[in-house]
């Protein structure tokens, strides 16, 4: 074997990564072609930097394990910041001890286990390993593939998974929720996305209780060991270091991508408030102005970046209602005397 790093980054719809349970032993098929497996699980460690969290603050607002949590604490937000820095410095740490080994040619698979719900996150382990092979030593043998595992799940299943976990470790519905919103599946058209063109997306909604999975299971391993292959086609290159115009050109064409995806926003949002406003017509025609009235209220906030606006759709739709029924929501929903 040449001393090669096999890469790979794998990711969970909907906040569900860890339904299958896998472990190493599941991968064989795959990782038999490998002679050493580095896991790097982003539950573990936030689990770990929680604990130090707790710990150095003395403080006992997790206390009650035994308690679903509604929503993460400030404790919970630190200690997952920080695992996601120690994830990356535990990959780069295990790359350079593996390539400094000049004459072990053993050949090495690290798997990332997380959610990586944003392209960005993807991209910032595609970079760490950019970063080790600029500073490594140039060698025919300094090698590193990288491609990605996506399992996608409707929100709902992923919802019911939830529950079935032990209630300290149910994570809260709102989170899931935001989750599902901004989730972003590999996708190497889209800008600096080229890093993902060798990725397999895998269906992971299936019931672990059916019949089918040892059959399932096996398809899985085939694809991701099909996707480990194409990507020894082409290895990961150095990080070149962009001149001043070529920055700058790339900032033109980030605040290109920011306009058009707000602008694609605003359409969405002013073609569900025209939809709303017809429905109250409908059902309600002296409403009608008032609704018109309501909708370019909302339009003209968003126009203006307003940040205090949460742009989903549900939240939309609960301003516009409250908006045009406000009065007989705070006489008839929120009576003291009528809860």
């Amino acid at each position: 074997h040449e001393q090669r790093s096999g890469f790979e980054n794998g990711e969970c719809h909907g906040g569900n990564k860890n339904a299958q349970n896998a472990t190493v032993n599941d991968l064989v098929p795959i990782v038999s072609g490998f002679d050493k497996i580095l896991w790097i699980n982003y539950d573990s460690l936030t689990h770990q930097e929680l604990i130090l969290c707790n710990a150095k603050r003395d403080n006992n607002q997790d206390a009650n394990l035994g308690e679903q949590k509604i929503s993460f604490s400030a404790n919970d937000l630190e200690a997952w910041r920080k695992s996601r820095i120690r994830a990356l410095e535990t990959l780069k740490d295990a790359l350079a001890a593996h390539f400094s080994r000049h004459s072990d040619e053993s050949s090495l698979l690290i798997i990332m286990d997380d959610n990586f719900q944003l392209r960005s996150m993807r991209r910032d382990v595609y970079r760490s390993c950019q970063e080790i092979l600029s500073t490594a030593l140039p060698s025919s043998q300094t090698i590193i593939f990288f491609s990605t595992a996506y399992f996608s799940a409707p929100l709902e299943v992923c919802l019911q998974r939830n529950q079935q976990r032990s209630v300290k470790e149910r994570i809260p519905a709102d989170v899931m929720n935001r989750m599902a919103l901004v989730m972003e599946p590999p996708d190497e058209t889209k800008p600096y996305a080229s890093f993902e063109r060798f990725h397999t997306s895998i269906d992971n909604s299936y019931n672990s209780l059916d019949a089918d999975t040892d059959i399932w299971n096996s398809e899985m391993l085939n694809r991701i060991d099909e996707c480990l292959k194409k990507s020894v086609l082409s290895p990961i290159l150095p990080k070149v270091e962009l001149s001043l115009k070529e920055i700058a050109q790339l900032e033109q064409q980030r605040m290109r991508q920011r306009e058009e995806t707000l602008k694609c926003q605003i359409q969405r949002i002013d073609q569900l408030l025209r939809k709303l406003v017809g429905a109250v017509g409908r059902v309600e025609k002296k409403r009608s102005k008032k609704a018109n009235e309501v909708r370019k209220s909302i339009m003209e906030r968003i126009r203006k970046h307003d940040n205090a606006v949460n742009r989903s759709d549900d939240s939309i739709v609960q301003y516009f209602a409250c908006s045009i029924l406000g009065e007989e929501m705070k006489n008839d929903w929120y009576d003291v005397d009528n809860p």
